[in-house]
């Protein structure tokens, strides 16, 4: 363990490559934006079955070697996008897999792997891609959205000395930095988009509670073609419905059938990739997506869902959006990698208190005007109004720009109390 963290903290301090800072207007105002994003095309995702009867070494044995073939694309996405410094890392943990992720998903890593024809490092990197995957703050790829504006209230809320949100020394240097104590991963450009969500979760005029997302993720297509909706049973019965990539034990979002719905945001922009790794190693903490799981698999109500997800140690920061099936059931959770720092309800009785819609900023402060979602997404919901929320109108929501753009990657809408569950994957 010892020789392991000194290869992260000598990968940390590798300095980054010279980057220049660029003034130009935010993709949030791009007509060529809005014309890629109407060019996705809208595909049904395939629906499986997995007993948890089944030993977790077991369980999708039957279901992986149909995904077996879109394996090589998933390959290329991973070498492009794990640093060297990784691969060692991601052998030793592949290599002892139960004691960092435990018996039930660490078991399931190891059979997917096999039944996929992967090296289990591999498969440990696609469950940890939300941790690693170019959402790492520090000043070379902060601004996923690009770009940040200097003194932005957005960037200066998160970072008042605006050393990584705005590269401020960067820029003050001609565009060359020194390395700023956080791991680089790679320069991101301006071009190359978001890679956040957006989640909303209202209450119609009967008390019925509505819950749709969009995941922003930038993933190439061959790895789009791995979403699948999966169904988890016990003793014949289904326990939950969750979505998400066939060698990723986790969940994006899922669903107990008549009892609540959650989707997972990222916060604080998935954190510090150094600090998340050393989370994960020294902690033995669980990704969002695992813990996600592990609730719906447990808990059979709202609130106990709420309850749950506020609390247990986690590899980052995150935002769990919880839909209920009684009237105000409906919250955003701001988590920090101990517990929630925020539960913002829904307020049915207060004007506009009967939606939330979460990007991933907090709601109590500002967004960086480089991507200000938020302000669009509201403003699409208070003119659908209240009486006009149905699933095809949220849905419409979902699908306006900027929420919906090139690199929207799916969309669900899901209504706890009726079991309504509608997953589509966005291909170029």
């Amino acid at each position: 363990m010892a020789a392991l963290i000194g290869l992260l903290i000598g990968a940390a301090a590798a300095p980054p490559t010279a980057w220049q800072a660029a003034a130009q207007a935010p993709w949030t105002e791009s007509a060529a934006w809005r014309a890629m994003a109407r060019q996705r095309t809208a595909s049904a995702a395939p629906h499986v079955l997995v007993s948890l009867d089944d030993a977790p070494r077991l369980r999708w044995a039957k279901v992986a070697p149909a995904f077996r073939q879109f394996v090589p694309g998933m390959m290329e996405y991973i070498r492009s996008e794990v640093p060297a410094w990784a691969l060692p890392v991601l052998d030793v943990i592949g290599a002892a897999v139960r004691p960092y992720f435990g018996e039930e998903y660490g078991g399931e890593m190891e059979g997917l792997a096999e039944a996929l024809g992967m090296r289990t490092g591999y498969l440990v990197f696609l469950n940890l891609i939300m941790q690693v995957e170019e959402i790492g703050i520090n000043c070379s790829n902060w601004n996923t959205t690009g770009p940040t504006r200097k003194d932005d209230p957005g960037c200066v809320d998160v970072d008042p000395t605006q050393s990584f949100c705005y590269c401020k020394k960067a820029v003050e240097a001609g565009g060359s930095f020194e390395a700023d104590g956080s791991l680089w991963l790679k320069k991101r450009k301006p071009a190359d988009g978001p890679g956040l969500c957006t989640s909303i979760v209202a209450q119609d005029p009967a008390g019925q509670i509505y819950h749709g997302r969009n995941l922003d993720w930038n993933m190439p297509e061959a790895v789009r073609k791995l979403i699948a909706d999966v169904t988890f049973t016990r003793n014949g019965k289904a326990v939950f419905t969750g979505t998400g990539a066939i060698g990723f034990v986790g969940n994006f979002n899922g669903m107990v059938d008549g009892a609540y719905s959650v989707s997972i945001n990222a916060r604080g922009k998935g954190g510090k990739l150094l600090t998340n790794i050393l989370q994960a190693l020294l902690h033995k903490s669980t990704t969002p997506c695992m813990h996600l799981r592990s609730v719906l698999t447990n808990e059979a109500n709202f609130t106990s869902a709420v309850a749950a997800l506020s609390q247990g140690a986690q590899i980052d920061e995150n935002y769990f959006i919880v839909a209920g099936v009684q009237p105000a059931e409906g919250a955003v959770i701001a988590r920090g990698r101990a517990a929630a720092v925020d539960t913002w309800m829904l307020e049915p009785a207060e004007p506009n208190g009967w939606f939330r819609l979460e990007t991933n900023y907090d709601h109590t402060n500002p967004v960086p005007v480089a991507d200000d979602r938020r302000t669009p997404g509201n403003a699409n919901m208070i003119a659908m109004g209240q009486v006009g929320l149905a699933r095809d109108s949220l849905k419409k929501v979902l699908l306006a720009f900027p929420t919906f753009n090139p690199h929207t990657d799916y969309t669900a809408v899901m209504i706890p109390k009726s079991g309504y569950y509608n997953s589509t994957i966005w291909m170029d």
